[in-house]
């Protein structure tokens, strides 16, 4: 008989399917394309951030003309695939790269924004320095960036950690010993092979770099002498990769000993030529070059009025001496870069594109390097260097020690550190005070290069009164009207500066210059001034204690400010200075790819008159040797300039 029903029913609950792994080629094969999926994403992170006021060529050049985006994503990839066989978990390593990403490409944009020039691989050196990144980035956005890449990375462990319970992969512990081994052997050759491909990347300016190669399939496409259209053109990782370290200069033709000396005869004889007429003497005389930052004319900007001029007493002083426009390598940065040229008479603009950071990238390898402070301590003087701010920032502390400075006076060692309402910054009035402090303490003449800070970015909300702005509203004419308050500050303090100089018993000569214009501008000012290197001209004068007369010059490069300074003393010049005084009287100011002749014409280098054409070539072969070379010609040229 069959077995009586008891009546109870089983409640217990159907355990639920787990499905089971997938094997290793599935799951390899699964994971290589999500990982060009992520790859491809990550990148087009990247080249958005170099998008530049909506330029329409964006696109074609990204996706069609150029190779820039597809290199890219197989340089992230590539990045992804280490990560993943390092970590072992593709989440994981996809977590880890997007927060390197995001920052990246948000540090692009924001850099771009205010100085128009992308990140280099030589900005690595300003993680040591939070305090002057932080001045780039407010509190929110740091706080808001933050939280981004805490998402980013807990988003891609949830993914990854939900996708394992419905796509499980096998456990290396649970595979046959044979297959674990050929997936651990796998996970070391991915590695190798990827870890060597991307320090390839570290060679990309050698001959023959494979990478060079895959980014020039279709042509070189370097726009070395506008960088933020470089990396457009070729894609984030191409600009960045061509700006990875290489030797400053090109060896010159016919550069030899032989070639050095007959160069050095040959400015022997024009100083000779030039120090016949000339009077004067600066060994009894305080040199002090003053690098005022962001220090422009804003009057000379269309696009908006302002309700008055702010710095009418600086420009009633140059219309009383040798004065004129300087001609900035970059708009909204630069700063090291326009002191390095005045210090060292060397042009940004024959150095290779690659070098645009000379103290970081060039002086600070050097235990001495060639400069104005070696000669004017070997006449007489004592030079010390000024800079309100911290000391590592541009590795000035070590570059100043290089250039021969013999005292570094900064932000914690100024007698004074006074600010003005709201403004982080030291003010002007404190820093030009210290000069006269130091020029009171000493009995040797002074050669003195101030850096001063009062005016550099951010500018929002530092003073309770500033210029109002017409033509133009919103954060930017508050930004505008702030920044003019504050060179209206810098105005009353030079005037005060120079007043007190006058008044002094010893006697002395002031180089003053703006070294850029602040990166304050929206794209609708950008585009009013874009033209006739509007966004790329300062102020500046030379003045003498001694007396001084109206001297208007040509657009100028402060490579060339050394000359000017002994014109205006009718001081008698080296060698090397009298090279860049006939240089000066053909050609008077260089930018990367622009030559502009003393006319105020820019002309292309192989359309120079046969004179201009010698007497720049010259300069090259001079700045290769004082640079990289051999320095056959320093002693001869400019004795004591290294210290």
């Amino acid at each position: 008989m069959p077995a009586e029903d008891d009546g109870e029913v089983d409640e217990t609950p159907d355990e639920p399917s787990v499905p089971e792994p997938h094997g290793v080629a599935v799951v390899l094969r699964r994971g290589t394309l999500v990982s060009l999926l992520i790859a491809v994403v990550l990148t087009l992170v990247l080249e958005v951030s170099t998008l530049w006021r909506g330029d329409p060529r964006w696109v074609g050049d990204q996706f069609v003309t150029g190779v820039g985006f597809y290199v890219d994503a197989i340089v992230v990839w590539l990045l992804l695939l280490f990560l993943w066989s390092l970590i072992g978990r593709l989440w994981w390593a996809a977590g880890v790269l997007s927060a390197v990403v995001v920052p990246v490409a948000s540090a692009n944009r924001v850099k771009i924004d205010l100085r128009e020039e992308p990140i280099y691989p030589s900005d690595i050196d300003f993680l040591s320095e939070p305090g002057f990144l932080s001045a780039f980035v407010s509190p929110s956005t740091a706080v808001l960036l933050v939280l981004v890449v805490t998402i980013l990375i807990a988003g891609c462990v949830l993914v990854g950690r939900r996708l394992a319970r419905f796509y499980p992969r096998p456990s290396l512990r649970t595979l046959p010993r044979r297959q674990a081994v050929r997936l651990g052997l796998l996970r070391v050759g991915v590695l190798l092979v990827t870890a060597t491909l991307l320090f390839q990347t570290t060679k990309f300016n050698e001959p023959g770099n494979l990478w060079r190669e895959a980014y020039e399939v279709r042509g070189e496409h370097w726009r070395y002498w506008n960088q933020k259209t470089n990396y457009r053109s070729n894609g984030f990782f191409g600009g960045f990769f061509y700006n990875m370290p290489i030797s400053a200069m090109a060896k010159p033709a016919g550069y030899d000993q032989a070639a050095m000396d007959q160069i050095a005869a040959r400015y022997a004889r024009e100083a000779e030529l030039i120090n016949r007429d000339r009077t004067g003497s600066l060994d009894d005389v305080n040199v002090v070059l003053v690098l005022s930052e962001s220090f422009t004319d804003p009057t000379q900007l269309e696009g908006f009025e302002l309700e008055r001029d702010p710095i009418p007493q600086t420009r009633e002083v140059m219309a009383e001496t040798t004065s004129g426009t300087m001609l900035a390598q970059l708009y909204g940065g630069g700063t090291a870069n326009m002191e390095f040229e005045t210090l060292t008479g060397q042009s940004i603009a024959l150095f290779r594109p690659q070098m645009v950071s000379p103290y970081q990238m060039l002086v600070a390898d050097y235990e001495r390097y060639p400069s104005a402070v070696g000669w004017f301590k070997s006449q007489g003087h004592r030079a010390i260097a000024i800079h309100p701010y911290m000391v590592g920032l541009y590795k000035r502390e070590q570059v100043y020690e290089t250039l021969g400075f013999e005292e570094f006076i900064h932000d914690t060692s100024m007698q004074s550190k006074e600010m003005i309402e709201d403004n982080p910054y030291i003010d002007d009035a404190a820093a030009f005070d210290e000069v006269l402090h130091q020029i009171d303490e000493h009995d040797d003449p002074l050669m003195i290069n101030l850096v001063t800070m009062q005016n550099h970015i951010p500018v929002e909300d530092h003073y309770d009164d500033p210029i109002e702005v017409s033509g133009i509203g919103g954060d930017q004419a508050d930004r505008i009207g702030q920044y003019a308050r504050g060179l209206e500050h810098s105005d009353a303090a030079l005037e005060q500066f120079l007043a007190d100089l006058e008044a002094s018993d010893e006697k002395s000569v002031v180089l003053f210059y703006g070294d850029h214009l602040p990166g304050i501008y929206d794209s609708e000012v950008k585009n009013d001034n874009d033209s006739e290197l509007g966004l790329y001209q300062t102020p500046f004068f030379v003045w003498s204690s001694e007396g001084n007369e109206p001297r208007p010059m040509p657009l100028t490069s402060p490579a060339f400010f050394l000359p000017l300074v002994y014109r205006t003393a009718n001081a008698p010049v080296p060698p090397y200075l009298a090279l860049l005084d006939r240089v000066y009287d053909r050609v008077s100011a260089l930018q990367q790819g622009r030559i502009i002749t003393s006319d105020g014409a820019e002309t292309p280098e192989d359309s120079l008159d046969p004179r201009s054409a010698q007497l720049l070539a010259d300069l090259r072969l001079v700045q290769y040797d004082f640079s990289i070379g051999e320095r056959y010609s320093v002693d001869d040229l400019w004795p004591g300039a290294v210290d």
